[in-house]
């Protein structure tokens, strides 16, 4: 391990730091489930609806 030997018993955080530490209740928010493609859902549900109005016998789990 003498590759580590620098970094083994560091202490974190690190006391020289100059950044404050975000509080959880801000960190929690970085990690909540975003929607990459707004819209998207509606625009696939109106899409199906069209569709069901074409036909009537179209299965949803088939166009997903």
């Amino acid at each position: 391990m003498k590759n580590y030997d620098d970094i083994i018993n560091t202490e974190w955080p690190l006391k020289n730091s100059t950044r404050v530490k975000m509080p959880l209740e801000q960190r929690a928010k970085i990690f909540l489930p975003f929607s990459a493609l707004a819209g998207y859902d509606d625009a696939l549900k109106k899409a199906l609806e069209e569709k069901q109005g074409e036909s009537s016998r179209v299965d949803i789990r088939e166009n997903l």
